[in-house]
């Protein structure tokens, strides 16, 4: 099977957009009926799609724009808990506090942001570490240049 070639940043931004929309959405006074359910598949939706993301860059070394790609699904990152932290802790129509069966998944969303968020800067500062290392150590450079 062939690799398939993955735009993070189109993806990224996409994501992006879903999260305000759903930063919106909480903000307005809409129908709960209409869109309560279609929120909760929307943000299982991003947390998947987030999880999917970070794990193609991580395995992606050769990605050119690989570290600014991190940095803005960081980004995102944030924006997606801070939407989540709004549905736990928000005084809009669709909250933990107006729907406690919401507590567990929103929980669950936003610990695994969180473990996103630490991976994405735990890799960020090892590219960091590894790009101030010789790729050539002295020893070898000098074993090449004395042949």
């Amino acid at each position: 099977m062939m690799n398939k070639h993955i735009n993070i940043e189109d993806n990224i931004f996409v994501l992006n957009l879903r999260i305000r929309m759903i930063q919106d959405l909480l903000i307005l006074d809409t129908d709960t009926g209409l869109f309560l359910q279609k929120t909760l598949d929307d943000l299982d939706f991003i947390g998947s799609s987030l999880n999917y993301l970070l794990s193609h860059l991580r395995e992606n070394n050769r990605l050119i724009e690989r570290d600014e790609q991190f940095h803005n699904l960081l980004e995102t990152e944030y924006q997606f808990y801070e939407a989540l932290s709004d549905i736990d802790h928000g005084e809009g129509n669709i909250t933990s506090n107006q729907y406690p069966e919401l507590q567990q998944q929103i929980n669950l969303l936003l610990t695994n942001s969180q473990d996103r968020q630490n991976t994405i800067k735990d890799t960020i500062s090892e590219t960091k570490h590894l790009s101030l290392e010789p790729v050539v150590g002295y020893d070898e450079l000098h074993e090449l240049l004395s042949r």
